[in-house]
């Protein structure tokens, strides 16, 4: 048992170093070398629940969620209080997109049921001022693909409107009529490829992310539309790029 709280405390520190890799160009692989690179402690936690009395097996699963919550806990404790808030974003992004999705990879129920109680401590112990959820590596990968309205389509997913709303058909319409006929464009595109998704993640994970949409909304979207609804195609671009750096700042900084 202590092996394997050191391999997950060791797996920590190896996510937090990965996070700069956190892109739409290195994720997928990147995953899946992490995945084959510790796979066998995956299958020793699986065999170590399974294994386990029937009786045993609900506090052992409470044993091996906690060992990254108290570590990670510790470790922040050690932080300087100026620096919490980026180590915060980083801590979370590290169990989002590196953790949870591995622990949960092979669909074992075992390691399912670990990452959950993980999930649940995480929260509980309150590590960072932001709120974890349970993530996959599809759902993550799967956003790398939703393209240049990655930020309109979860501000309207926060207000619950469907895929083909107005705001994303005139956003997407922009996209491929103006945006990607230049080479300019095509490279804004690809840039904003690689961060949405983080400032996505990173704002979902704020207690009030429903207040930070309808300001996103307000502030920002609302203009564009306009913008890309009377042809000013500039103006469009300059305020939509603002927003990007704005929320890259503020949530990623």
């Amino acid at each position: 048992m202590e092996d394997t709280k050191k391999a997950l405390e060791s797996l920590f520190d190896e996510m937090l170093g990965n996070i700069k890799y956190f892109k739409k160009k290195s994720y997928h692989s990147l995953f899946e070398s992490l995945y084959e690179g510790h796979k066998e402690l995956f299958a020793s936690i699986a065999r170590m629940c399974e294994e386990a009395k029937e009786e045993d097996k609900e506090g052992l699963i409470a044993e091996l969620a906690s060992v990254i919550p108290e570590y990670a806990y510790l470790k922040m404790q050690e932080v300087p209080k100026r620096k919490k808030e980026m180590f915060s974003v980083d801590y979370n992004m590290a169990m989002a997109v590196y953790i949870i999705p591995l622990l949960t990879y092979s669909r074992d129920p075992e390691c399912e049921r670990i990452a959950d109680r993980m999930v649940e401590l995480w929260n509980k112990k309150q590590i960072t001022s932001m709120k974890l959820g349970r993530s996959s590596f599809e759902d993550i990968a799967g956003g790398f693909r939703k393209g240049f309205c990655y930020i309109t389509t979860a501000v309207c997913e926060s207000q619950n409107k469907p895929d083909d709303c107005y705001e994303l058909m005139i956003l997407r319409h922009y996209r491929d009529s103006y945006l990607m006929q230049t080479e300019e464009g095509k490279r804004i595109v690809e840039e904003y490829y690689e961060i949405a998704p983080r400032i996505v993640l990173a704002i979902g994970m704020q207690n009030d992310s429903s207040r930070i949409y309808e300001g996103i909304y307000r502030d920002y979207l609302t203009p564009c539309i306009h913008f890309a609804e009377s042809g000013k195609n500039e103006e469009c671009k300059k305020l939509y790029m603002d927003m990007v750096r704005h929320l890259q700042t503020k949530y990623l900084s």
